[in-house]
């Protein structure tokens, strides 16, 4: 079921992918591929399959800012557990947070990922982030989130760390 939250007169929706309209769940593939941080060669698989999507809306009714609550692929998770020794067994993943850029700074990303948090009931959560991506540190660090592994991406190369709530 769709829920909605309301903070500072914006409205924030909360759905599970199978219940979102066609073409809002290809928008916000769209948002997040566009964004460039991703492989979009998964993406539409990890949206259609994640435990919970978060996003905006403007006043025309565009989706304009995403996020979401996934189901990590059971290779990541071993790949992190032999790089760094950490079990993310039993956990979701927030993740492809996106938000156009003449809507950023409106606390939009941070709003929906504490919304995401509040509704994973006794689930754990963990966020990746490249460790060159300083905004999304930010949002971590704003969410009572603290970096425990880095990990090198087997794909890129690049650092890349795994942030868990306190």
């Amino acid at each position: 079921m769709t829920e909605t939250e309301t903070i500072e007169d914006i409205v924030y929706y909360f759905a599970p992918p199978d219940e979102l309209a066609e073409q809002d769940l290809e928008r916000i593939i769209a948002l997040v591929e566009a964004g460039g941080s991703v492989d979009p060669g998964r993406v539409r698989e990890n949206l259609s399959h994640a435990f919970l999507i978060g996003y905006e809306r403007d006043d025309s009714g565009q989706i304009v800012a995403c996020s979401s609550l996934k189901n990590p692929r059971p290779e990541f998770t071993q790949m992190v557990r032999e790089q760094t020794g950490l079990d993310l067994s039993g956990f979701l993943e927030r993740g492809y947070t996106s938000v156009l850029p003449e809507f950023r700074g409106k606390k939009m990303a941070s709003n929906l990922l504490a919304g995401l948090t509040a509704r994973v009931g006794d689930r754990k959560l963990y966020s990746v982030i490249g460790e060159d991506n300083i905004g999304g540190q930010k949002i971590a660090i704003n969410n009572n989130t603290r970096k425990m592994a880095v990990y090198k991406s087997p794909k890129t190369g690049k650092k890349m760390g795994i942030w868990i709530p306190e």
